[in-house]
């Protein structure tokens, strides 16, 4: 029986809301290590145009080109935890991860509830971990699968700047990345983010340097998924993402009110900017002595 993996560029958050979430769709590649060759990828248009450089293009459909699937039976493992089109209450197999109920989706269990977004989980392992292990599978480090993408480096820094306009708590201040250029490009060659809007240019800009500093964003995860080295200033999110072995995190002094999870600081002023440029300096000559 052929797999099928549902899964879309968006979550619903714990308010509700529909929300674009690339990162998680990136991370969700992983159990790709855990199934065999025959399986297919439903998503939706914007999945597609960022899962491309990840999964063979000929595995990845979106409804408009899945009717002729429609009479197959298959392992589905759903990993939308909201109902992105009608044409799901017509697959048949049988459901893993997020299952249909009525006119919505449930979590199949409660470790399966746990790889929502901004879901805490309580054994306090490692997303990736949890993910694989709450699918049935053993937790083996499973990486990212290999991305079709390869560029000549150029940049030994790479500034992933950017947070979705609405994160204001995530985004680390412009003057501090203006300060930390100026510490740092008189060793290093240093390129600030390119292609905000257009994922080839952005990906072939990634691929094209040493090691990325980036906030808590899609930037982590497509980093890590291109096998770079990463330095994540963090804030007030709580870090539940497997380093692989080339993930830095950086952190703010511990408080009550961590990690808050919240789009806005309630106390007027992020707590991510304790994190000052000479710390993230000093991270970044650590790893170019590596």
């Amino acid at each position: 029986m052929r797999t099928l993996i549902i899964k879309t560029a968006s979550s619903r958050l714990p308010n509700k809301e529909i929300k674009s979430n690339f990162g998680d769709l990136i991370r969700y590649t992983i159990v790709l290590n855990c199934i065999n060759d025959d399986y297919l990828w439903l998503t939706d248009e914007k999945g597609k145009s960022l899962l491309k450089y990840f999964v063979p293009e000929n595995k990845i459909l979106t409804p408009k080109n899945f009717s002729g699937f429609l009479n197959e039976e298959f392992k589905i493992y759903n990993f939308d935890n909201y109902i992105f089109d009608e044409i799901l209450f017509k697959l048949k197999g049988r459901w893993n991860g997020f299952i249909l109920k009525k006119d919505d989706v449930i979590p199949e269990n409660e470790k399966i509830a746990m790889i929502q977004s901004y879901f805490k989980i309580k054994d306090n392992i490692d997303w990736q971990q949890n993910l694989i292990e709450c699918l049935g599978f053993e937790w083996k480090e499973q990486d990212y699968i290999n991305p079709n993408i390869s560029e000549k480096i150029e940049w030994d820094i790479g500034f992933n700047d950017n947070v979705h306009v609405e994160w204001i708590s995530k985004k680390w201040p412009d003057e501090y990345w203006q300060e930390l250029k100026n510490l740092l490009e008189k060793d290093y060659t240093i390129s600030f983010q390119k292609g905000l809007n257009d994922f080839e240019e952005y990906i072939k800009w990634m691929s094209s340097c040493k090691i990325i500093i980036t906030c808590d964003t899609l930037g982590l995860h497509l980093a890590s998924a291109l096998r770079k080295k990463v330095i994540v200033i963090k804030g007030p999110t709580k870090n539940m993402e497997h380093g692989y072995g080339r993930i830095t995190f950086l952190y703010p002094q511990k408080r009550e009110c961590m990690p808050c999870n919240s789009k806005e600081c309630m106390h007027g002023k992020s707590c991510i900017n304790e994190i000052t440029p000479a710390m993230v300096k000093e991270e970044v000559i650590k790893l170019m002595r590596e």
